[in-house]
């Protein structure tokens, strides 16, 4: 149904993401002052870091203004900028939407803690937190910090760079030991582990997918999905069940990251389609990653391009 109501009506894709922002700043500003924080617990990235500086501003005669969730915004300033040129507009507006609501919700949030078990703050802090992440990634967007420095290098060099993540979060830990005990980095990891569990369980990008549409519109279903997503696709011969209706069954392995765009693309060429979306062990062969699938892109259109001067003259 929401897939449908996008497909008709483009600009509920975008409310839908606005949406998806203000609840992840909820979720970040009351994980944070009420559970993270009153139990010296520290979240992962950039957010981690601010936390850290909180601890040194508070004797200063700024602590009022350099709080957790300004420090988190002036932070991500410049990560913003390299946004901008290295990601695009649209990415880092709507990025700066979900920084600026975080950093606002963590003002707004009164800091008092619900438990005084550093467990039950750890745990809990870190499944709320990672369930704002899980929402904005699902829809297309970033919470900022470190996610923009993964994606900018990662285009640049092809690499996986999860070790970045894993030495920032090592350091933050580090500190945590330092200032509050041993005992409380480990919380601090108990919480940055439930919080990745938490992402990965809503949206996982390099999970390998399959998807089985059934339809009586193959072309136009085929031609939307190739619209939206570059990927191959092959047809299936089908029969119904119970009717005996001769029908075609278009299967299309994807990353997790294209279902949305992929249910979109169904959803425009056929609202009554039966799509099934399974989980894939392994695939081998030629399969697009997000930066082939770009490559390929600017290659068509610079084709189609060359095509349309070549028609006109």
């Amino acid at each position: 149904m929401l897939n449908r109501i996008i497909s008709e009506k483009p600009w509920a894709n975008t409310v839908l993401q606005i949406a998806a922002a203000i609840f992840a700043s909820i979720c970040f500003g009351f994980a944070l002052n009420v559970f993270l924080i009153p139990g010296n617990i520290y979240s992962s990235g950039v957010t981690g870091i601010a936390q850290l500086l909180t601890v040194f501003t508070n004797q200063t005669q700024f602590a009022a203004f350099l709080t957790t969730g300004t420090l988190n915004f002036i932070l991500n300033v410049p990560l913003l900028i390299l946004s901008y040129y290295r990601l695009g507009k649209n990415f880092t507006f709507m990025t700066l939407i979900v920084v600026a609501g975080i950093s606002i919700s963590a003002n707004l949030f009164p800091v008092g803690g619900i438990s005084e078990n550093p467990l039950l703050n750890a745990i809990t802090g870190g499944v709320v937190s990672g369930l704002g992440v899980g929402v904005t990634i699902k829809v297309g967007m970033s919470t900022g910090g470190t996610d923009i420095i993964s994606i900018v290098i990662s285009r640049m060099t092809g690499m996986n760079i999860g070790s970045l993540s894993f030495i920032i979060n090592l350091f933050i830990m580090a500190a945590a030991g330092l200032l509050f005990g041993w005992e409380y980095a480990l919380y601090t990891l108990i919480s940055i582990y439930v919080s990745s569990r938490v992402v990965d369980s809503i949206h996982t990008n390099e999970q390998v997918l399959t998807t089985f549409i059934v339809t009586n519109q193959t072309e136009e279903v085929m031609a939307s999905i190739f619209n939206k997503i570059v990927r191959g696709a092959t047809i299936l011969e089908g029969q119904g069940g119970y009717s005996k209706d001769k029908r075609d069954v278009v299967m299309v392995v994807i990353n997790r990251y294209e279902i949305h765009d992929l249910q979109i693309a169904v959803a425009e060429a056929d609202p009554n389609a039966f799509v099934n979306i399974i989980q894939s062990m392994k695939v081998s062969g030629r399969f697009l990653s997000r930066d082939q699938q770009k490559s390929l892109r600017k290659e068509v259109a610079q084709i189609e391009f060359e095509t349309t001067n070549t028609n006109e003259n």
